[in-house]
């Protein structure tokens, strides 16, 4: 008998979309045409393909490949076969895996593919060492992943505007749960977004041994509300240590918070996101999620059925995350949540820097999770003035255009009133002083047209939606549809809506004559750390230099001598006040506004159903603010 020599033969390569090639009917069968299948059938995951490929394959075949993938979060497959071995009825060849996990990169692992010949065809002589040499009988691959430290949100400068903190995590227990209506009531009383607290408790019923996370807090926070919130039925609580934001203000609004992912987050995630992670829950840290985490690194590893590490096959390296930088100048930010320390009702207030547009602080506070400050929506009352005013300018009126203030004024049938107290106007001056509705109403149903709204609005950059890296309201000017509302909307009622950021922006133009977007996020990276853009900012248009100079002469009179008079605004504000009246209460709700400048620096100041006027509500506000620059 004749024993064969050995045989070489030219390595191969297979993808998910390489072709296969078979070799001729006439020809003897070859151990490579039996690799080329397998591993093009491996390549996409075709398991029963591979088990017919396959000599005597074991019960666990199956299973045992699609664990090795899935645990591995395998999303594609490259493999390469090196030069084929052949003895007789053996043969081998070494094989390279080159595997895509999901969202952390590509791992290379190193195995032999033997095969055997049987009844005159080759097979693959398959076990768990031919996934990788180091798996055994019972074992399995893990997948094991570890994230880099979580990149800052930085303020003007540079400075952070997080640091590490204890913080607890406050959600709930579905099994705990006795009544959900009255635990939500009280995880928003204590603080929590009421769309928080509802998707947590609804969770929490689909998987009542979970824990569903509804907001994280300081650890001095929690201690405050531990009296209140421990006892209720359902509360779970979860202490960590976290990058948190350096002010109250900043945690509940721009730079947002971190806690555990929620199973709806990690559906929309998807790998490398695991359910121990956390993330991102709201502002910044949320709307920033994938450029602040970055990549985590990974380890391939062999477990055995205890757990045990047997092997490491392979590893990734993590790829830390990129800065989101930011115009939040803290020492300003502090003195707005300053200024607004002890106010009971909602409440807000935004600063930006006249010259650029540039966001200095935003504070929201008692809003029920949602940031008033820069999507929040309100008509603007009298403060409006200053875009009918420039209307009105711009139609050829002076501030010394005369005017009057009767007690009432009556638009197709509908009567509108004086927010403010009465007093002698002669000229337009003198009603943007005294913040006179009757008077603008006057003017404007006698000099303006329903386009002149939102035309003037636009001037100023209102009904614009703001890029600024997150979700912000850029006001809403709707063209008047009847003389009635073209008689509400000159004086800031109606349909028309702002946010104390477009109020702030049209405050800033006001001030420099100068019209910019609002910006936030200072740049915009991509996945590998690369600038790619910048939001906001940028030059929009440029205002009349007669209005700027009227305007100013008008604000300035405002401050002087009209309603934000004897509220303490420091020397060189200027200011319009505002008093928004809604509703079908008697009396009705009130919203108290007042918006301005001084120097560099615009406001806008926001009392929201508050117990009086503009200025005497929102002037000792911006006071103090402004004092405590």
């Amino acid at each position: 008998m004749r024993v064969p020599r050995a045989a070489v033969v030219a390595p191969l390569v297979l993808t998910l979309t390489g072709a296969l090639l078979s070799g001729c009917s006439s020809s003897p069968p070859q151990p490579q045409t039996t690799a080329s299948a397998y591993l093009a059938a491996w390549a996409r995951q075709d398991w029963a393909a591979m088990r017919q490929l396959t000599s005597d394959p074991p019960a666990d075949f199956t299973s045992v490949n699609q664990a090795a993938f899935s645990h591995l979060t395998v999303r594609r497959a490259v493999f390469t076969s090196g030069t084929m071995h052949t003895s007789g009825p053996a043969a081998s060849a070494p094989i390279t895996e080159r595997l895509t996990l999901a969202g952390l990169g590509t791992v290379t692992i190193s195995s032999t593919l033997h095969l055997v010949l049987t009844q005159g065809k080759w097979l693959v002589k398959w076990s768990p060492a031919t996934i990788a040499p180091q798996l055994g009988a019972g074992d399995q691959l893990a997948l094991r992943t570890t994230w880099p430290a979580r990149a800052a949100i930085l303020g003007a400068h540079g400075t952070p505007l997080t640091s590490q903190d204890q913080v607890v995590t406050i959600g709930v227990e579905g099994a705990r749960i006795k009544n959900a209506a009255s635990l939500k009531l009280a995880l928003v009383a204590a603080g929590a977004p009421a769309a928080a607290a509802d998707t947590a408790i609804a969770a929490a019923r689909v998987h009542p041994t979970f824990f569903e996370p509804v907001f994280t807090v300081t650890r001095a926070r929690y201690n405050q509300l531990q009296p209140t919130i421990y006892p209720l039925p359902g509360t779970v609580f979860q202490p960590a240590t976290a990058l948190s934001a350096i002010t109250p203000g900043l945690t509940a609004g721009i730079v947002g918070t971190m806690g555990p992912v929620t199973a709806q987050e990690l559906s929309q995630f998807g790998a490398p996101y695991s359910a121990q992670d956390d993330v991102g829950q709201t502002g910044l840290e949320q709307a920033g999620e994938r450029q602040l985490a970055g990549t985590p690194g990974a380890t391939v590893a062999v477990v055995s059925a205890s757990g045990a590490q047997v092997a490491t096959l392979a590893t990734l390296t993590p790829q830390p995350g990129m800065p989101v930088t930011t115009t939040i100048e803290p020492s300003v930010q502090r003195a707005a949540e300053a200024a607004l320390a002890g106010e009971d009702k909602s409440a807000a207030l935004v600063a930006v820097n006249a010259a650029t547009g540039a966001v200095l602080a935003a504070v929201s506070v008692n809003s029920g999770g949602l940031d008033l400050a820069i999507d929040g929506g309100f008509p603007p009352g009298s403060t409006f003035k200053v875009i009918t005013s420039t209307a009105l300018i711009s139609h050829g009126l002076t501030p010394q255009s005369a005017a009057s203030c009767p007690g009432t004024a009556t638009v197709d049938g509908e009567v509108f009133h004086n927010a403010e107290s009465e007093a002698p106007v002669s000229n337009l001056l003198q009603a943007f002083t005294e913040s006179c509705n009757t008077a603008f109403i006057k003017l404007a149903t006698g000099n303006l047209s329903p386009s002149d709204f939102p035309a003037t609005a636009a001037m100023f950059g209102l009904g614009r939606s703001p890029n600024i890296g997150l979700v912000a309201f850029g006001g809403s000017v709707p063209r008047p549809a009847g003389e009635a509302d073209l008689a509400a909307t000159s004086i800031g009622q109606g349909r028309v809506l702002v946010s104390p950021l477009a109020l702030a922006m049209v405050a800033a133009a006001a001030d420099t004559g100068t019209v910019h977007a609002p910006q936030l996020v200072t740049s915009v990276t991509d996945g590998i750390g690369a600038v790619v853009g910048a939001a906001g900012g940028a030059v929009t248009g440029q205002l009349p230099a007669a209005v700027v100079s009227d305007l100013h002469e008008m604000m300035a009179s405002v401050v002087a001598q009209g309603t934000a008079a004897g509220q303490g605004l420091p020397a060189g504000t200027y200011a319009k006040t505002g008093t928004a009246q809604y509703g079908t209460t008697k009396p009705l709700k009130t919203d108290a506004w007042l918006m301005g400048f001084k120097g560099d620096i615009a406001f806008a100041a926001l009392v929201v159903n508050s117990a009086g006027n503009g200025g005497p509500t929102c002037g000792p506000i911006v006071a103090k603010f402004l004092n405590g620059l």
